[in-house]
């Protein structure tokens, strides 16, 4: 990350040293000269904003698979100012044997009513000190009639019409820790 940001302000300095050159070196017009001063500064711009997405700022990249959730908020639309409202999860992945592995991520999905309800319970759970894992789903709800548990915490994932999957939680079991003989109670 360090990197990217050394050489993301190294390339600024590079153009604007050409930049620069290009207006005290040539004989351009000014039109030209205007016209490369208002270019680079319209992609510094969108350079600035095309980075916010590796600077910490929540990605709207869907969600892995399996995932370990430490925090969620909930953004409901703006009426006023037709904000169309986001869930924000702060989550890490998990692997195979289901234990978090790399750094946290935050994740933003769209805000639909199910999704949140889905999240402001799996909010409550963890504020009652519930550890949540989350699971992506195309079917968050089981059927009627299937003898299979349906989760507490199911959301939709995004707005109506929205491709993204939905997402459940689940909570984390306690660990299992191997039973204590009698030497580690001090017996004999």
């Amino acid at each position: 990350m360090t990197l990217s940001v050394l050489l993301l302000t190294l390339a600024f300095v590079a153009v604007a040293a050409l930049l620069l050159n290009l207006n005290l070196a040539t004989r351009h017009s000014g039109k030209v000269k205007s016209a490369a001063i208002l270019l680079v500064t319209a992609l510094y711009g969108v350079a600035w904003f095309g980075y916010r997405g590796i600077t910490g700022w929540a990605t709207p990249e869907p969600l892995p698979e399996d995932f370990r959730v430490y925090w969620l908020m909930i953004e409901d639309p703006d009426k006023v100012s037709s904000e169309p409202g986001a869930i924000y999860f702060w989550v890490r992945e998990l692997d195979e044997a289901g234990f978090p592995v790399g750094p946290p991520r935050a994740h933003r999905v769209a805000w639909s009513e199910s999704a949140a309800r889905a999240a402001e319970a799996a909010r409550a759970s963890m504020e009652a000190g519930e550890l949540l894992n989350g699971r992506l789903s195309r079917n968050a709800m089981a059927p009627e009639d299937s003898d299979q548990p349906i989760s507490e915490f199911a959301g939709d994932g995004g707005a109506p019409g929205s491709p993204q999957p939905g997402f459940e939680f689940s909570r984390v079991p306690p660990p299992a820790l191997p039973p204590k003989s009698s030497a580690d109670l001090g017996g004999d």
